[in-house]
């Protein structure tokens, strides 16, 4: 008997990135082997993301080559999982024929059982739509982990937000904010340390809000990460910080020597107050801009979200966000256009009154201007001696890429052994695509 195969496919975020290793090693664990094609394997899973309305409708599309890949192999099965899946259950079923399955957020541990209920089913003609949506539990679903990386690894603190933006889709498909106890995290990211990992990356919707549904004071993300602090691994990242839980003793550890990374991700949104307040946001543009001054203090480079075209967006409104994108001069930006989300507080409550024209002009405004920022403070760094941790081949042949500490890319001419050590850097040009430069010799660090 052959060994079963299966493909992941992964929209979104580096939490649904991780939750596909937990996916990989729940079929490995049942006797599966990863499949490098689609083509080639027994069962594809998809794990969704609902976030915006783009990545919903490629999900379908994507399900309609799956239905090609089954003319010619009847027996694979296609599953669905993820924001999506929660979200729409049974009415997947019913936007593509060609999905067998759909499970739930918190049913991942059951997919070889759901695959063999879908294969019991086919075998006796019947169809096999079957659903494993369960309510969001209470506590993270322990998985093993098939880790994408030798030297790189995710580790969840937290799952769900409760915060409730009313833009956002995030709570009602990933549910309320659930801590995963200190011990826990501790052990893994000490094993992984054991393991020789260089750097372990802490995920969580919001970050900063992690312990306070635990109900003990003294758990909290800066106490954690004093913690992680004494692990001998070379490098720690977290994401995402939200400017309304983000405290003064988390930038504290941000600013002492040790092996935290000098890099906060933390949506902005809006630098209008007005719109800040209708986002349910917490925070004023003021406050906002403290916090980066804070961080800057500190070495810190600051990237961030910014959503154009809300629903009451003026065009002042906007204008303020220009103004603060200017003044905060953020290390890089992920910027989108308002995607109305059924089920959030926005969709019922605004109508979507900005047209699409006008939220496109906005947004190419400003990734223009962010792409200026982001030219001229990498030109600053030219001449300077950087760590990297070298993350793979660049897309010119001879040379690889990584990382600073700080999150920035480098290029730069190395061979591929190099790829998982850290090396020092001296950046010799700076661009809007990132840094390049030459390997100090003799390179390797760690």
């Amino acid at each position: 008997m052959s060994t079963k195969r299966f493909y992941i496919y992964t929209w979104g975020c580096q939490m649904n990135e991780h939750k596909s290793e937990g996916m990989a090693g729940v079929l490995v664990r049942a006797g599966y082997l990863p499949a490098d094609d689609p083509a080639h394997a027994d069962v594809v899973l998809f794990n969704t993301c609902m976030v915006r309305e783009k990545p919903v409708h490629k999900i379908i599309s994507e399900a309609g080559v799956i239905a090609q890949l089954k003319e010619k192999n009847p027996n694979l099965l296609l599953g669905v999982g993820g924001c999506v899946a929660q979200a729409l259950k049974e009415k997947l079923f019913r936007q593509s024929p060609a999905i067998d399955f759909v499970f739930g957020s918190s049913n991942i541990s059951q997919i070889p059982e759901l695959i063999e209920q879908a294969r019991a089913r086919r075998a006796l003609g019947k169809p096999t739509w079957i659903l494993a949506v369960d309510k969001i539990p209470d506590k993270i679903e322990d998985l093993p982990f098939l880790r994408a990386s030798r030297f790189q690894a995710k580790v969840t603190i937290t799952e769900g937000c409760s915060n409730f933006c009313s833009f956002c889709i995030v709570p009602y498909t990933t549910g309320l904010l659930r801590s995963r106890l200190p011990g826990d995290i501790i052990s893994e990211v000490s094993e992984l340390a054991a393991q020789g990992y260089k750097e372990v990356q802490l995920l969580g919707q919001n970050v900063d809000s992690y312990g306070k549904d635990l109900k003990d004071p003294t758990i909290n993300f800066a106490n954690l990460l004093r913690a992680l602090t004494e692990i001998p691994i070379p490098r720690i990242r977290f994401t995402s910080s939200h400017p309304q839980d983000i405290t003064d003793d988390v930038i504290a550890v941000l600013g002492e020597e040790n092996n935290i990374c000098e890099h906060v991700h933390m949506a902005v949104q809006s630098g209008s107050n007005r719109v800040l307040a209708e986002m349910r946001r917490g925070y004023t543009k003021e406050r906002f801009l403290e916090l980066v001054s804070k961080l800057r203090e500190r070495g810190v480079n600051v990237t961030t979200d910014i959503i154009v075209g809300f629903p009451t967006e003026t065009k002042e409104d906007f204008q303020e966000t220009v103004d603060l994108v200017k003044q905060a001069r953020f290390g890089g930006a992920f910027i989108f256009k308002y995607s109305p989300r059924p089920g959030t507080i926005a969709y019922y409550k605004y109508r979507d009154a900005v047209p699409d024209e006008e939220k496109q002009r906005r947004l190419e405004i400003l990734l223009t201007l962010q792409k200026q920022i982001t030219d001229e403070e990498n030109r600053k760094r030219v001449g300077q001696t950087v760590e990297v941790l070298v993350e793979g081949p660049a897309r010119t042949p001879g040379l690889v890429m990584g990382k600073t500490r700080d999150h920035r890319t480098v290029v730069f001419e190395g061979a591929s052994d190099l790829i998982g050590e850290l090396v020092h850097v001296k950046i010799t040009h700076g661009s809007v695509a990132g840094l390049a430069g030459q390997l100090v010799r003799p390179g390797v660090l760690v």
